[in-house]
């Protein structure tokens, strides 16, 4: 029998890379279910093994694009939970055991994700998807590839959620946005995958070149057209909550300000104005060890911002930790200089 009641999806046209996508699988120290393969090539691949992993084929007779595949496959899912794990990618050998505990811990969370490790070959593009979940966020850019995630079925079966058949890039995100309509969604802040851009073949990281195929812009511009209104209800939430914290502030609610200003940080956890305001109040509250903590997390998220590593140098000063604030203020330091270069 299977540790766990899930089956791992891969749609391939039977490149080489298969067989690596196979032993990621075998390598899983929490067994899943059932390993489905969807031949998109309709022709007929060589599936290799996967240890004592279950493996089903499914083979139309046709070609099928990507997101037709991905259907297919969803539609012959044998298990509760499903990942989706593409055949030039690979999974960790914890990934279904740290998913799949997550979605235990939680019966209102029915999407989980991790962190993505991203092998490029070299190429320009992203090194790592380790972002925190936020709905703002999710519909603002995508946060992880196909094979961080794994989510209950039910949102297939019982809500309709499908991948949408007329776009071919992005299509993941798009379904993880419908998803997030039916469920709240938790990070698992722990690496489960590898995606390895420098085998992908679909262009998708170059959207933003003037060279890229003006297609994939379409397909990005659609699925942001789709979300907008959510987008916009999800912004101003977290305007809301900034102003209710300014106001219960100005109250002499320092307690409640607090609580709503991490709140905020929670909502876009790319708006450095309400952790640099939270950090601010623990410091007066004597709290500077909290402030710190929560700066640190701040920078990992937006290392770029040279006002948030001086925040994080007040806040080691009154921690005590001289020597971490002197670093934080030399980063920032030496980022002010080097924008101010750029100017010159």
């Amino acid at each position: 029998m299977p540790d766990a009641d899930v089956t791992i999806l891969t749609r391939t046209l039977g490149r080489p890379c298969l067989a690596d996508a196979a032993a990621s699988v075998a390598a899983q120290t929490v067994r899943p279910r059932e390993w489905l393969v969807v031949d998109a090539s309709g022709t007929g691949v060589a599936v290799p093994p996967a240890g004592d992993v279950a493996v089903r084929v499914v083979n139309t007779g046709a070609r099928l694009p990507r997101s037709l595949a991905a259907n297919v496959g969803l539609d012959r899912v044998a298990g509760a939970r499903a990942m989706i794990l593409d055949d030039d990618d690979l999974l960790l050998p914890d990934a279904v055991g740290l998913l799949s505990a997550a979605l235990d811990a939680r019966p209102e969370v029915r999407v989980a994700y991790g962190d993505v490790r991203v092998d490029s070959g070299g190429a320009p593009g992203p090194t790592r998807f380790a972002y925190d979940y936020s709905e703002l966020l999710l519909l603002r850019r995508n946060l992880f590839p196909p094979n961080a995630a794994m989510f209950d079925m039910s949102l297939v079966r019982e809500c309709g959620v499908r991948v949408d058949e007329s776009l071919d890039w992005f299509e993941d995100w798009d379904l993880w946005i419908a998803m997030s309509a039916h469920t709240a969604v938790a990070h698992v802040a722990e690496d489960v995958a590898v995606h390895r851009l420098a085998l992908s073949q679909s262009g998708i990281w170059t959207w933003a070149s003037p060279d890229a195929d003006p297609r994939i812009r379409r397909h990005k511009a659609r699925v942001e057209a789709r979300y907008a209104d959510r987008r916009r209800d999800a912004e101003a939430r977290h305007r809301a909550l900034k102003s209710r914290a300014l106001a219960l502030r100005t109250e002499g609610r320092e307690g409640e300000a607090l609580s709503v200003w991490i709140a905020a940080a929670g909502s876009d956890p790319l708006d450095p104005e309400p952790p640099v305001a939270a950090a601010r109040m623990l410091v007066a509250a004597d709290r500077a060890n909290d402030a710190r903590a929560l700066l640190e997390s701040a920078v990992a998220r937006m290392p770029r911002l040279p006002g948030l590593w001086a925040e994080l140098a007040r806040a080691c000063e009154q921690a005590g930790e001289p020597a971490l604030a002197a670093a934080a203020r030399s980063r920032a330091n030496a980022m002010v200089e080097a924008a101010r270069a750029r100017k010159a």
